[in-house]
């Protein structure tokens, strides 16, 4: 990399234009750079073998977007768990269960510096409210496995690292998904 300069930063994204040098010597100028925090998405699983998923509205998308419960990893979080935790009971109510690391992913290596952390919690429960946060105006959505993947197979889950994210964790989970 010859230079670098940040061409935006705010508390939700960062955008820094590189001048790039390939290894054979080919100039990419300015090549831009989205800098996030790593995220989390929790595949919650309750007893009664349901997955936990929001519906929202989502801006970019222009509608509403049915999705696993997932977020930043803040600063004070500890690490995915921790953070797939706390997302968890505050988008829908629910938490306890057995929590595990399934996977790590890159959103999209080519332009993001962050990964998306899968976190599989099972046997989860709900523990009371959510919170009221007024930029997520979220419905919680359970629904059985096997409508999950159907959903997520078919278009109904439109987020491409929500797909990956409930599939990884469904297989973990020796839900047979694969």
């Amino acid at each position: 990399m010859r230079s670098s300069k940040y061409v935006l930063k705010d508390r939700w994204i960062s955008v820094r234009a590189d001048d790039c040098l390939t290894p054979d010597g080919t100039e990419i100028a300015p090549f831009y750079v989205l800098e996030y925090p790593d995220w989390v998405q929790v595949v919650a699983l309750d007893g009664e073998d349901h997955v936990i998923l929001v519906g929202q509205y989502r801006h970019g998308l222009g509608g509403m977007s049915l999705e696993l419960p997932a977020g930043v990893m803040e600063p004070g979080d500890d690490g995915p768990l921790s953070a797939g935790a706390r997302e968890l009971r505050e988008e829908t109510g629910y938490g306890g269960a057995e929590w595990r690391c399934v996977g790590r992913l890159s959103p999209n290596p080519s332009t993001h510096n962050n990964f998306c952390h899968v976190v599989l919690a099972q046997g989860v429960s709900f523990l009371g409210e959510p919170v009221d946060d007024p930029t997520e105006r979220i419905r919680v959505v359970r629904v059985p496995v096997a409508e999950a993947v159907q959903l997520a197979m078919s278009g109904g889950i439109v987020q491409a690292m929500h797909v990956a994210s409930l599939l990884m964790a469904l297989n973990a989970a020796g839900k047979g998904v694969f």
